[in-house]
């Protein structure tokens, strides 16, 4: 997914610098209110380490628990406001579910090493350049900078389980929407994003309180957009 990821970047880049005519917007304009809502994948490194000083950790570093690449399933939802006919920005939110092996990522094993599904939740204001619209085409790239979770809970028996840790996360990806109706259409986006949660702080935990979660990947999405104004 990574190199699919660098081609459409590179190919949209490329159309981006090629396309040089002055043309007015009409997919996206100063003004309008858009609204998207997606599924999609996601191929991530999903790592976590031990950042208590007091555990084999004299100097205070980050001792690594356990990474590997997982694939995972992402819900987002997007609204964006124009600010201009090229620039826009918005808030986001979503959400992404990894199936986990416990032990290897949080030193607790489940009765019949039953494995877990860890749920990241995510809240980012972003910003988006249209460098290509059209009457029904509209292409733009985003960043997107905000707070980030990582939390899973459950029983074994009569012994419960729980943790949750906060931080944040950056994104950066390509959108690319068709509108079928005048306001309607359908949208499919690729992204990269690194995002980092600590229990810090954070009361209730019963496992991995120690443990920091760090997930980097790519994802690629695709859903419905609608346009207000």
């Amino acid at each position: 997914m990574k190199k699919s990821f660098q081609i459409a970047l590179g190919l949209f880049s490329f159309f981006f610098l090629v396309n040089t005519a002055s043309v007015e917007a009409q997919a996206f304009k100063k003004g309008c209110l858009l609204l998207s809502i997606s599924e999609g994948s996601t191929s991530a490194n999903y790592s976590t380490t031990n950042h208590s000083a007091n555990l084999n950790n004299l100097d205070g570093k980050s001792t690594a628990f356990y990474s590997s690449d997982l694939d995972g399933i992402r819900d987002p939802l997007f609204i964006e406001f124009g600010l201009s006919n090229r620039w826009g920005i918005g808030l986001s939110s979503g959400n992404d579910l990894f199936t986990i092996n416990p032990t290897n990522f949080y030193s607790f094993q489940r009765a019949e090493n039953k494995t877990i599904t860890a749920k990241t939740s995510e809240f980012t204001f972003d910003i988006n350049y249209h460098f290509y619209t059209r009457k029904r085409v509209d292409f733009s790239a985003y960043t997107s900078l905000g707070s980030f979770g990582v939390a899973f809970s459950g029983k074994d028996g009569d012994q419960s389980f729980n943790y949750n840790a906060k931080g944040g996360i950056a994104r950066l990806g390509v959108k690319a929407r068709f509108y079928f109706w005048k306001r309607l259409g359908v949208m499919g986006m690729l992204s990269t994003y690194t995002g980092t949660a600590s229990p810090d702080g954070i009361s209730g935990n019963t496992v991995g309180s120690n443990t920091a979660t760090t997930i980097k990947g790519t994802a690629m999405e695709f859903g419905l957009c609608f346009r207000f104004f």
